[in-house]
């Protein structure tokens, strides 16, 4: 992790760290035990997605990934990756970790942009596993039809944002 990103994300930790640690109770120790726990659950899995989305991208030619989600792809970019966001069948660890691994192999930002977008509003196993059951097939259509243009919408504005 480099850039802006890194830096909020770290000042935001020292920040916290700081108020925790002004409060003069147990809420540094507490944030501390909870910051452990939850690296024992996410490392293992981090480690193993970004082992997964290193194949994945690796099982993928490079030119077709240059040729369907580069810059010259222009907007079938953005459609491929609003539709393979859609059916990547997973959380945030690998759909990020597969995201940066195709950022690594050319794809072009408007393209990475419609993927996450179409992988947070679509998520074919989430809307299977939880919506489904629990909201029924009549929300979760109304839902489908009003987020629809959604990833592509994001991926024509950071096509635009970037000028690629």
């Amino acid at each position: 992790m480099n850039g802006l990103g890194a830096i909020i994300i770290y000042a935001a930790a020292v920040v916290l760290a700081a108020v925790a640690l002004s409060r003069r109770d147990t809420s540094f120790r507490m944030g501390v035990r909870r910051a452990l726990e939850q690296s024992f659950i996410v490392l293992p899995r981090m480690i193993f997605a970004l082992i997964a989305a290193g194949f994945i991208v690796k099982l993928i030619p490079t030119e077709i990934i240059v040729g369907n989600l580069g810059t010259d792809a222009g907007f079938k970019a953005i459609l491929i990756g609003s539709l393979a966001g859609l059916i990547v069948p997973s959380g945030p660890v690998i759909a990020f970790a597969v995201a940066a691994s195709f950022a690594l192999e050319g794809a072009s930002v408007p393209a990475l942009v419609s993927f996450l977008t179409g992988w947070s509003v679509f998520a074919a196993h989430r809307v299977l596993i939880f919506e489904i059951p629990l909201l029924g097939a009549h929300f979760v259509r109304l839902r489908m039809l009003s987020v629809i243009p959604l990833p592509i919408i994001a991926g024509t504005l950071a096509l635009i944002v970037s000028g690629a």
